[in-house]
């Protein structure tokens, strides 16, 4: 009894020596996506609505073709949970469509802080995150 009563005691301080969380990363899982097709574009550089800052804040954000491609291609997968409460959120944004070489389309969503999610035509959604993806349109990793 008293050693499980250590053992507790132990894991609640390992967790409040971690500080803030902000340097804690979701679970992530390889998605395994089949070669793409073709992406489209719908939006770039959009804002999202919930944002009161300027629309200008995003005019920046602008991601080409290939490095989209290239985000679906590395990112992984996180639990919805973690997608909206431990990643950051960014009113910056792409958005548009992705054909796979095997037929399935799907309608993608990209924000600044490397977030995103993917609904195939099957009507699973796939939400994002992808640290180790780099653009000029992202961040440095370390912000």
């Amino acid at each position: 009894m008293v050693i499980t009563a250590l053992i507790l005691a132990m894991m609640a301080n390992a967790a409040i020596e971690n500080g803030d969380g902000s340097d804690i990363e979701p679970t992530m899982h390889m998605t395994h996506f089949p070669p793409i097709s073709t992406v489209t574009i719908r939006n770039n550089g959009a804002r999202s609505s919930a944002s009161e800052k300027p629309a200008e804040q995003c005019a920046d954000f602008q991601l080409s073709a290939q490095e989209i491609g290239e985000y679906i291609s590395k990112a992984a997968e996180v639990a919805e949970h973690d997608y909206f409460h431990m990643l950051d959120w960014s009113p910056c944004y792409a958005s548009g469509y992705v054909v796979f070489k095997n037929g399935v389309t799907g309608t993608w969503a990209i924000q600044q802080y490397r977030a995103g999610s993917l609904t195939l035509s099957t009507g699973r959604t796939f939400y994002l995150y992808c640290p180790r993806c780099y653009a000029k349109a992202f961040p440095p990793a370390d912000e």
